[in-house]
């Protein structure tokens, strides 16, 4: 079969419902269709091992999702016209998890990480490290700059009251 191919839903001549669409680069996405377009929630498989689970909204990632490199990095927040935008969580193969904003794609302002075992913490600034900081100081920033605080790092440095 040559060309890109769908197999899904149909309502009045048009892509409408669930669906699946394989595309001659060996993409494929599953998910929700409206008005023969891409919107919804859908799951996009790259070729190279790529994959995003998410909110889509004329074919390109838009509101939350997710998206995990076939290299193990994984990143999770907010997505607008298929660039990361807004509060997010990285998660790079090593075990790090960091947070901290984007926009139109780009890390800014600032943010903290954790090492994998919890034990060390770094303050970024546009997504480059600026000084290290204690764990609990790092969960204290990312609560003030209400940033999600990965729920293991949460236990490991519980709240005191």
């Amino acid at each position: 079969v040559s060309g890109d191919v769908y197999q899904g839903e149909w309502k009045a001549g048009h892509r409408e419902g669930h669906g699946t669409y394989w595309y001659t680069n060996g993409n494929v996405y599953e998910g929700e269709w409206k008005a023969h377009d891409i919107e919804g929630r859908g799951t996009f498989t790259f070729s190279n091992g790529n994959l995003y689970e998410g909110e889509v909204q004329a074919g390109k990632q838009e509101g939350r999702g997710s998206f995990r490199h076939a290299n193990g990095n994984m990143y999770e927040g907010e997505w607008k016209g298929g660039k990361r935008e807004g509060a997010s969580t990285s998660r790079p193969a090593n075990g790090n998890v960091e947070v901290g904003y984007y926009q139109q794609g780009a890390p800014v302002g600032e943010g903290v990480r954790w090492s994998s075992d919890g034990q060390q913490a770094r303050r970024l600034r546009d997504g480059k490290v600026v000084e290290a900081i204690s764990p609990e100081e790092a969960r204290l920033t990312a609560q003030r700059l209400f940033l999600p605080i990965p729920p293991e790092m949460a236990l490991l440095h519980p709240q005191r009251v």
